[in-house]
């Protein structure tokens, strides 16, 4: 076959915005292929024709150059290299169709045609072969007849990717609900199918809720992510119940057939609260002139924290006189207990006062509770009657 085109040559080959602007407006068409004047190289009858196009060493520098005039932004050593290993099929190039570019020749040279349309009366039978370059895909397509080539942009390389970020409060009170959060990240630029999140429950903790569909266990709660679209993201969620004060650390994972298993974590402090009881009783009541009550006090913290400086003060009422105390100083009718520097959870304290009756009379003693916990004091009586 003959090769003709109706073409206006680029005589320079400087790569200025104006040479830009002119290239996007050429335009050729072509009727026949196979002219031994601009054909790229011989006519092709198997692909190792075209296996040995690329292995021809004189045939790089006018690979090279082709594609260095058509601006191609790829490297040119993945080029070389699919042509010689990728696999290469069947292609016809369809009456009508206008090229990107298309190789030729003039005097020999080769040179870069822009918008070739094919305008023969059949397809063009071709190779075609796919390879990748700085992240972008490729088709490189090459008729039989003149071996001239062309190098269409598929776009960016199909990637999958995945990401997972884990979110929770920097604090919750012990006892109280804590919601915590992964969120699932497409980084690729194909869809996610089958995605599976994981959240590794440390130990304290209650699974009481999840969204989505999420199946909790006594070490984890698993998620399922059927469809994910690039550049989207889903976020599942549980909620969990503490139960001890400390510090609690959050292992998350996303994974899918396409993608290996990438992490994240997140942590967060569970805060304890004092919570300061007091207790009181006095034994005998009534007690008669001349003999002794015991009055008991009972200090507890039901919180889930430490308390500090925790103190009694107890003010006994005037139809009786303090005796003697199991700790702690008596001055007059004061009688002050000593200073508990750190009340722990769960702790308590317990003392012991003994005092007289001197006057009959329906006597009320009174306690004051301090803490460093304790915003003001607690105060509470005892009634006790003398006769």
């Amino acid at each position: 076959m003959h090769h003709y085109f109706s073409r206006r040559f680029v005589r320079s080959l400087a790569l200025t915005f104006a040479f830009a602007v002119n290239a996007q407006a050429e335009h050729h068409r072509a009727t026949h292929l196979g002219n031994p004047a601009t054909r790229f190289a011989p006519t092709m009858y198997s692909p190792a024709d075209l296996r040995a196009r690329f292995s021809d060493e004189k045939l790089r520098p006018d690979f090279a150059e082709i594609l260095h005039q058509w601006g191609w932004p790829g490297d040119v050593d993945d080029f070389y290299a699919a042509g010689l290993t990728n696999e290469i099929i069947e292609w016809q190039i369809p009456v009508g169709e206008t090229m990107p570019f298309m190789s030729s020749r003039e005097d020999g040279k080769p040179i870069c045609l822009r918008n070739v349309t094919w305008a023969g009366a059949a397809p063009i039978s071709a190779y075609a072969f796919y390879f990748t370059s700085k992240g972008e895909r490729y088709r490189c397509v090459t008729p039989k007849p003149c071996s001239n080539f062309f190098v269409e942009d598929l776009g960016p390389e199909p990637k999958a990717g995945l990401a997972v970020d884990c979110s929770v409060p920097d604090k919750i009170i012990a006892g109280r609900k804590l919601e915590v959060c992964l969120t699932v990240h497409n980084t690729g630029n194909i869809r996610s199918t089958n995605a599976v999140a994981t959240l590794q429950l440390p130990e304290n903790v209650a699974v009481i809720a999840t969204t989505d569909g999420g199946v909790g266990t006594n070490n984890s709660v698993v998620w399922r992510i059927p469809d994910l679209s690039p550049d989207s993201a889903k976020q599942v969620c549980t909620r969990l119940k503490t139960i001890q004060p400390g510090s609690l650390a959050f292992n998350s994972s996303v994974a899918s057939p396409a993608v290996a298993p990438v992490q994240s974590s997140c942590e967060t402090t569970v805060l304890g609260i004092p919570a300061i009881l007091l207790e009181k009783s006095d034994d005998p009541d009534p007690v008669s002139i001349g003999f002794t009550t015991t009055y008991t006090v009972k200090v507890t913290n039901q919180g889930t924290a430490d308390d500090a400086n925790v103190q009694v003060v107890v003010n006994i009422a005037p139809e009786l006189v303090p005796v003697s105390a199991s700790e702690g100083t008596i001055d007059g009718q004061t009688v002050t207990l000593p200073v508990v520097p750190t009340l722990a959870a769960k702790q308590a304290v317990t003392y012991q006062i003994v005092a007289k009756g001197v006057k009959a009379g329906d006597g009320h003693t009174k306690f004051t509770l301090s803490s460093a916990m304790l915003g003001s004091s607690i105060y509470a009586e005892e009634s006790t009657t003398a006769y």
